[in-house]
């Protein structure tokens, strides 16, 4: 094989690398995929109705931030106040995702009191989420996989949009 040829093989291998890391930094576009930024309503029982920013990475992970449980709210409902949350989802049946995710929890004395942990199925058509069930529960103690107490919040319910660049 000639200079010029293997040359001419390690661009082309180099330029079809980038257009695959390309066509895979676009995936958002491409009809079916979930992975965005949703802004959420969400109710659950006692509390009026609070947003919610929910954003679900590519490769499975997710943050979430709302109005209620961030200690800069004026909207706090709760005698404590929640961090911003993490965690993981992936895709369940039926334009189905499945997530969870854990916020540190916080007293009226800043001290760290726990986690809250929300676990959630919901369906996403195009932008629309909507939430079909969930479970949350402030699990009280320094440690989230042993913790003293668990205290049952129960379910909320979430609906939304996509955010998107027109």
């Amino acid at each position: 094989m000639s200079k010029n040829r293997f040359t001419l093989l390690i661009v082309l291998s180099i330029a079809g690398m980038s257009l695959l890391g390309f066509t895979s930094a676009r995936g958002g576009d491409q009809a079916g995929d979930v992975v965005g930024t949703y802004i959420l309503t969400v109710t659950a029982d006692g509390t009026p109705p609070f947003s919610e920013l929910l954003t679900l990475h590519r490769g499975g992970t997710l943050s979430e931030t709302n109005t209620t449980l961030h200690p800069n709210s004026a909207n706090q409902f709760f005698p404590f106040n929640g961090s911003d949350g993490y965690g993981a989802w992936k895709r369940g049946p039926e334009n189905t995702v499945v997530i969870k995710f854990v916020k540190m929890v916080f007293d009226g004395d800043n001290a760290h009191i726990g986690y809250l942990v929300v676990e959630a199925i919901a369906r996403i058509d195009g932008d629309e989420f909507t939430n079909l069930e969930s479970d949350v529960n402030i699990l009280i103690g320094p440690d989230l996989f042993n913790p003293f107490d668990v205290i049952p919040l129960g379910p909320t319910d979430a609906v939304g949009r996509r955010i998107t660049v027109d």
